[in-house]
């Protein structure tokens, strides 16, 4: 294997990839990188058995081949190799790195012992814009449960239907879902769970890309592709397992009728909740009392090893009667962190039912929180 690359095609790649691959005592091949060389291309590969990446840069290949190194000791050079241009070539089961008086050499694992990153066994498919999908995910991907239990509530739930994709996300206590309306009908409806942390590789491989994601899928994996700008050929290929399981039928929690709808300033009331929670207790309790009579909201917290903190707040509350009720404000902060605009719709069901927060006119995204049973 010989080929010349930039250095900053693979530093991308490899910032891309260190992600995904993990120091494994019982399995050390899951800690390298795989780097390989086909026609103008170099890949670099990585995977945990769980997920996969694979990304591909042109580059001058002059023979062709594939090699596993240390993943942390090539991140390591990129402060030392001063060139733009790096020659990489395989020598007596070595891999050297030149690069304009500097030449590094890496001992290397046989690549045969890399595991395969398996695809999808089908090819359905159909693009979606990253910044969608990106935005989508970042604003639900907080909410899922660490749950043995219930493991499919520890991921990401996508239910794609027509030109609507639906991304939920819940941990019992809370649920968060996003609204996306696609360019295109899907041609047949798809529903799926991924794991959060590949959700979070997502954002993280793909979070300040452009363009089409192409999802490839089957029942038990998961294939996200995104093509180069310079030639039909694929840049990052994202694969994941999904979660076994049946997602909870959410939407039965989802009230249909409010007694209380509160407009609120997003920032003032993040302002007021953050200094009431400065005096929460152990459970991180801060209460809201609603006022319709003075169109008005309070915050307290009380921690009698603190203190206790009372704050009023304006707003625009439709419903008669008064109310007092608590919240963990850890998860309430959570969802006011989520809300883009600067005016939101806080609605109350009843005294024990959930809350839902949302952007002023806005149906896309919603956040819903139980209150504190006290």
């Amino acid at each position: 294997m010989k080929t010349t690359i930039l250095k900053e095609n693979l530093k991308e790649g490899l910032n891309i990839v260190s992600r995904i691959a993990q120091k494994n005592l019982t399995l050390p091949i899951l800690g390298s990188v795989l780097l390989s060389c086909e026609k103008n291309f170099t890949c670099l590969k990585a995977t945990d058995l769980e997920m996969g990446v694979k990304y591909w840069f042109l580059s001058k290949v002059e023979k062709e081949g594939q090699v596993a190194c240390s993943l942390k000791v090539l991140q390591g050079l990129f402060d030392t190799l001063p060139a733009d241009k790096i020659v990489v070539r395989i020598e007596d089961k070595k891999l050297l790195l030149e690069s304009e008086g500097f030449q590094v050499q890496l001992n290397t694992l046989d690549p045969e012992e890399f595991p395969i990153i398996p695809e999808p066994e089908t090819k359905a498919s159909f693009a979606i814009e990253i910044r969608q999908i990106i935005e989508g995910l970042s604003q639900v991907v907080d909410m899922t449960a660490t749950s043995m239990i219930k493991p499919e509530i520890s991921g990401v739930y996508f239910r794609f239907n027509n030109n609507i994709l639906k991304m939920v996300a819940t941990d019992s206590f809370r649920l968060a879902e996003k609204t996306v309306y696609l360019n295109k009908k899907v041609e047949q409806d798809v529903a799926f769970i991924l794991p959060q942390r590949a959700c979070r590789e997502i954002i993280n491989a793909f979070g300040d890309k452009s363009g089409d994601l192409w999802f490839y899928f089957s029942p038990n994996q998961l294939l996200l592709e995104m093509m180069m700008a310079e030639t039909n050929h694929p840049k990052i290929q994202f694969f994941s397992r999904i979660l076994e399981g049946e997602y909870p039928n959410y939407q039965e929690i989802i009230p249909s009728e409010f007694r209380f709808k509160i407009y609120l300033q997003k920032d003032e009331f993040l302002r007021h909740l953050k200094t009431a929670s400065l005096f929460s207790n152990k459970i991180s309790e801060v209460k809201i009392k609603i006022k319709p009579d003075k169109q008005e909201i309070e915050l307290e917290g009380e921690n009698p090893e603190v203190g206790h903190s009372n704050s009023v707040l304006p707003a625009k509350i439709e419903g008669k009667d008064k109310a007092e009720i608590s919240f963990n404000w850890r998860f309430l902060a959570d969802g006011l962190s989520q809300i883009k605009d600067k005016e939101l719709s806080f609605s109350l069901s009843k005294d024990d039912g959930p809350a839902v927060l949302q952007a002023r006119g806005d149906a896309d995204y919603f956040y819903l929180l139980m209150p504190l049973r006290v």
